[in-house]
């Protein structure tokens, strides 16, 4: 019951974080668009599609909240995680066209410094507006509390064994993200070195919004990959799947694994299994080592986690060879009757 309070606490921390993360993201990106198209600063738009892509990340993550992460009903029996799948889908799609344009913009003013014609180069409002993105982004994300980083402490100290505090992937455990540290400052030494004397320098900012642009399609394309996956029913990956199966051949009075498969619903995932028990053990036995079985894979993973468990019994391993040679005589006795 502490347990469930807490999480909803949560949820709620992250939903109104989410919400600021929205607000904050779509001021950065018409900022960055509208200082990019001023300054002359194409590096500074390419960030401009950097954090339109964090905004529709901040818009799939409420979208998860409010229908991704409804329970199954009469005509959707797996839940809605679909949903937040084709967004996600609509969002990378965006973000791969956008990616393009700005590769084949780059390129072409990349082109043009190399057949001897000198670029324009960015005006140093571009170079004020990438210096006060990035320090807005810290101020912002030192005064917003990070709730997943916060929960996690609490229920370590508690001992209580949470997986994934929420149906979302919320990745910022740290205050401000290495990775996104290192981009802005990749953005303003890109736009700052076009301000060093020599000519050679002016194609800087250009330079810069290719690699930043082929990093953008690169993510947009991985992202792609995996949806496709995700909507034609691919298993999980190998990794997972060899998980699952060391959960279940480790559970008592289990004595292997059969078939498996899985696929990826949404944020969830579904799990068909096939487990061999012992043919002595009754039916309700078998029951309960089922049960088992579902609760250690959602303990893994999540308590959304779909787990059908199919028990098949097979003989006891401590059979003895006569008995064995028996039951194998009397069923090859049982086929050669029949013809």
């Amino acid at each position: 019951m502490q347990a469930d309070k807490k999480l909803d606490k949560t949820h709620n921390k992250i939903r109104n974080r989410s919400y600021t993360e929205l607000a904050l993201s779509l001021i950065l990106t018409l900022f960055k668009l509208l200082a990019g198209i001023l300054g002359n600063s194409t590096l500074l738009l390419a960030d401009a599609v950097r954090s339109f892509s964090e905004f529709i990340d901040e818009c799939i993550k409420l979208l998860d909240f409010s229908i991704g992460s409804k329970p199954g009903d009469e005509s959707h029996n797996y839940g809605h995680g679909k949903i937040t799948t084709l967004c996600m889908g609509a969002g990378a799609f965006i973000l791969l066209f956008a990616s393009f344009h700005m590769i084949s913009l780059n390129s072409g003013e990349i082109l043009m410094f190399l057949q001897g014609k000198e670029p324009e180069t960015p005006e140093i409002i571009a170079l004020y507006a990438a210096t006060s993105a990035f320090i807005l982004r810290n101020i912002v994300a030192v005064l917003t509390e990070n709730p997943e980083l916060q929960t996690k402490e609490d229920f370590s100290k508690a001992r209580i064994p949470v997986k994934d505090v929420s149906i979302i992937s919320v990745k910022r455990l740290l205050i401000i993200p290495i990775k996104e540290v290192l981009i802005s400052c990749f953005v303003i030494l890109g736009i700052g070195c076009t301000f060093l004397p020599g000519k050679n320098f002016n194609i800087a900012d250009s330079f810069a919004a290719l690699l930043l642009s082929l990093y953008l399609l690169g993510n947009s394309g991985r992202l792609l990959y995996k949806i496709v996956n995700e909507l034609i029913e691919a298993s999980l990956d190998e990794e997972n799947n060899l998980r699952i199966k060391e959960i279940i051949n480790k559970t008592e009075n289990v004595t292997g694994s059969g078939e498996l498969k899985t696929r990826r619903i949404g944020k969830g995932i579904a799990i068909n299994a096939i487990v061999n028990v012992n043919n002595s053990l009754s039916v309700l036995e078998a029951a309960e080592i089922a049960n088992l079985v579902e609760e250690r894979l959602k303990a893994a993973f999540t308590e959304n986690t779909y787990v059908l468990i199919k028990i098949e019994p097979v003989p006891e391993r401590n059979q003895n060879f006569k008995n064995r040679g028996r039951s194998s005589n009397e069923k090859k006795g049982e086929k050669a009757s029949l013809f």
